[in-house]
């Protein structure tokens, strides 16, 4: 209500709007808040003048406890614009906890080899309703293995065609640290974006195109196996938690 009657648009508000923020502010009405005014008035008059009630102002902190106090863009390690990498690069490498943190090497090496030309698709992985965490309970559930029973990677219409990959065929996708590939089948879809693929991570069994099956001891294989989509995931360590980078990476898809 303070920066109301800075701004002048107290003057807004009904008159049955102005009692109810005065039984609420009693002597502090300058306090009441679109979160505490029970008429209305101020998520109205707001609106009006199109700013959001809850504040429409870039979020701000000052954090102090963290590498970068405030919120700065830094390019991924394997990132898709390599031109970008000089602007917003990684943090310099420095040892966190107990183990070295060398992003800023491996990025600059990443750049220095090409890899975005020659692993140009931006590769997300994430999870399925029908599964949970790496997979091995649910994927031993007969109905929910029912239901999901193939590992897979969503990739672009446009990417599948020049590529002449086939929904439904197997692919293998490439990652760019160790001649890491996977060997899974294509969901050629739009809904991830040209230059964009995306995997499950609720999936184990085989290796790099290899059925693991017969390793496992008699009767406990789940009913469902499939490549581990972190076998294509690479490098990197998030500064504060020392959590592993796992989520996102580049790679190339190719027909099996």
């Amino acid at each position: 209500m303070g920066v109301f009657r800075k701004l002048g648009w107290d003057k807004d508000l009904t008159a049955e709007e102005l009692a109810v923020i005065t039984r609420i502010g009693g002597n502090t009405i300058d306090a009441v808040s679109w979160a505490t005014d029970l008429s209305g008035g101020i998520q109205r008059v707001c609106l009006e003048h199109g700013v959001i009630p809850f504040g429409n102002g870039k979020a701000r902190a000052n954090a102090w406890n963290l590498p970068d106090p405030v919120p700065v863009h830094r390019e991924p390690i394997y990132s898709a614009r390599p031109d970008l990498v000089a602007k917003y690069p990684t943090r310099p490498d420095e040892r966190q906890f107990r183990i070295p943190n060398l992003g800023f090497s491996v990025q600059k090496a990443a750049v220095d080899k090409g890899i975005a030309r020659d692993f140009p698709i931006i590769l997300t992985s994430g999870r399925l309703v029908e599964y949970e965490g790496g997979g091995e309970e649910t994927r031993s559930n007969p109905w929910l293995a029912e239901l999901q029973q193939d590992m897979f990677v969503e990739i672009n219409t446009q990417d599948a065609a020049e590529r002449g990959i086939r929904d439904g065929q197997f692919v293998w996708v490439l990652g760019p640290e160790n001649g890491a590939k996977t060997k899974v089948k294509a969901l050629v879809t739009e809904r991830v974006a040209r230059g964009v693929a995306f995997m499950p991570f609720h999936f184990s069994g085989w290796y790099q195109g290899r059925d693991m099956r017969g390793y496992y001891p008699k009767d406990t294989d789940p009913v469902v196996l499939g490549e581990s989509v972190n076998t294509v995931t690479t490098y990197g360590y998030d500064p504060v938690t020392g959590m592993q980078e796992t989520k996102a990476t580049l790679c190339q898809i190719r027909a099996a």
